[in-house]
């Protein structure tokens, strides 16, 4: 899902993409050899830092290569000059958007590359992936800026891939067109060929192709457990972290899991609406005018498809048909906060909505709600969204994972104290607490500050958070000197690690019940563990 409304205000460039003007006339720019040809990067404002921007990865899928599988870039003579973001994938604007790239193109396949000075060692790297619901998200943002990580001794990578239509569009014509015959998680594909890239090139840029995190929010945690099921990702990586989301239960749009065949049937539904008769027809409508008339549609996402995602995500970690790496997951304790309640903030609406996800659950379920101090539908409302599309995913994650390989499981409890939501929905808080993605900022060290009084602890908090993600990059455990230590997650513990400003450490889940419940309604007891 997004993170949006907390509006620009929330983060700062943390390092500076480049300096204005970028290395100056009198120092050569950094040279790198890639597998398509030389780019030159520039300095940031972290000392010894330098940044490769808007590296293409893969062709510009555009004309006949739209809906298509990433194809290889085309070399390039001479030395391209990467001291700018490269154009980001169109989105649409409304109130969801939270940042607006500078420039949105269909030609969005590129990355930034951001590296510590170089002493002869290859260093950890760690690939982000940005969140969106799948619809938005550009690595051009303020928030996702590397440089502070870079700092502290790993190679950062960023990707830009193909959101909304155009990155999940499924149409019985494409599955026609494919080798494989199915359509759609063209996002994905493009996230496997970034991660080809930087196996092929990282070590030109001082990373080690041995030593690869992938992490991400959002729908960016959803690529994360994605890829964790994936044989086309496997190798690719070493460990991972989802970060408020993967896509475990049964399908919706709500866990932005689908089925591919289902999809097909509904862009060919959806192409009849826009009067494309035909592929040639849909390929010829400017990516604009594609993208404003889908607008923030949950028609596509992420699917099964017997090839690319085989089969259950759930299915297959369970039965340990998945990656093995070490892995972190977890949710923040206010993920509902920022979003429109679940049944819009209404008792026949909550009672319709909870009864999709629950059926015979649905009245326990309430009661349970109630007895925590939840009286209003809206206030229900969050708290549901908040568990079925973040909480609920994320520690099943931990516990199926677990039983194959370490696992750290984690909740992110700092409440900010102000509000971060220009744009409030009806029933929205004016406080958010915890919201959906005010960890990010912790994590790469771009927080902006709320107020000189709590200047010192968000200070701490970043290195704190910082360290523990840095940790687990370099390592494959979170622990490390001066914090606090992190043990591998324990299912019949019912114990996550805190993550809060004052105090870290082992905490209840919390509203175990409340989680049980949507687990039984999903027939997984996946929360409990077994005997």
């Amino acid at each position: 899902m997004t993170e949006y409304g907390f509006g620009r205000r929330t983060f700062l460039l943390a390092g500076g993409a480049c300096l204005a003007g970028g290395l100056g006339a009198a120092a050569p720019a950094p040279v790198r050899q890639t597998t398509a040809g030389q780019v030159s990067g520039c300095a940031t404002m972290q000392p010894g830092v330098t940044a490769w921007l808007g590296i293409p990865y893969a062709a510009p899928p555009v004309g006949n290569l739209r809906w298509k599988p990433p194809q290889p870039v085309t070399p390039w003579a001479g030395v391209r000059s990467c001291t700018q973001f490269g154009g980001s994938p169109w989105a649409p604007s409304g109130p969801m958007e939270s940042f607006t790239p500078s420039h949105m193109d269909e030609d969005c396949l590129n990355l930034n590359v951001w590296a510590p000075p170089s002493d002869g060692r290859l260093r950890p790297v760690m690939v982000w992936i940005y969140g969106g619901a799948f619809i938005m998200g550009a690595s051009q943002d303020p928030k996702y800026d590397g440089a502070r990580l870079a700092a502290d001794g790993v190679v950062f990578v960023s990707v830009n891939y193909r959101v909304g239509i155009l990155g999940s569009f499924a149409h019985p014509e494409l599955a026609q067109e494919s080798p494989h015959g199915v359509s759609g998680n063209y996002g994905l594909m493009d996230q496997v060929a970034a991660l080809q890239w930087v196996r092929d090139n990282i070590a030109r840029f001082g990373g080690d192709p041995d030593n690869v995190t992938i992490f991400g929010q959002s729908a960016g945690a959803f690529s994360v457990a994605y890829h964790l099921v994936m044989p086309a990702s496997r190798g690719l990586f070493h460990r991972a972290v989802a970060q408020s989301g993967a896509p475990l239960g049964k399908p919706s749009s709500y866990i932005l899991l689908g089925n591919t065949k289902q999809m097909e049937q509904v862009g060919a539904a959806y192409a009849q609406s826009l009067k494309a008769p035909s592929l040639e027809a849909l390929r010829r409508i400017p990516a604009k005018d594609l993208i404003k008339s889908y607008g923030f549609n949950w028609l596509f996402y992420p699917a099964v498809d017997g090839w690319l995602v085989p089969r259950s995500p759930y299915s297959m970690m369970a039965e340990g048909d998945c990656a093995r790496v070490p892995v972190m997951a977890g949710h923040n304790h206010d993920e509902g906060s920022l979003f429109p309640p679940m049944g819009g903030g209404t008792q026949t609406g909550l009672q319709s909505a909870v009864s999709d996800f629950y059926g015979q659950q649905r009245d326990p379920l309430l009661q349970v709600l109630r007895q925590e101090g939840y009286k209003t539908p809206a206030a229900m409302g969050h708290q549901i969204f908040g568990d079925v599309v973040f909480n609920w995913n994320t520690i099943v994650l931990s516990q199926v994972m677990s039983r194959h390989v370490p696992s750290y499981a984690y909740r992110f409890d700092y409440a900010h104290t102000k509000p971060v939501n220009p744009r409030p929905a009806p029933g929205q808080p004016a406080d958010a607490g915890a919201f959906h993605g005010a960890e990010i900022g912790f994590v790469l060290k771009t927080h902006q500050y709320e107020d000189p009084v709590r200047r010192s602890e968000q200070e701490h908090l970043m290195q704190v958070v910082s360290g523990y993600w840095l940790n687990f990059a370099k390592t494959g455990s979170p622990n490390g000197s001066s914090l606090t230590h992190w043990p591998v997650y324990q299912p019949a513990k019912r114990l996550l690690f805190s993550l809060d400003a004052h105090a870290q450490g082992l905490s209840n889940i919390d509203h175990y019940d409340r989680l049980v419940l949507l687990g039984q309604a999903m027939n997984n007891r996946v929360l409990e563990e077994e005997g």
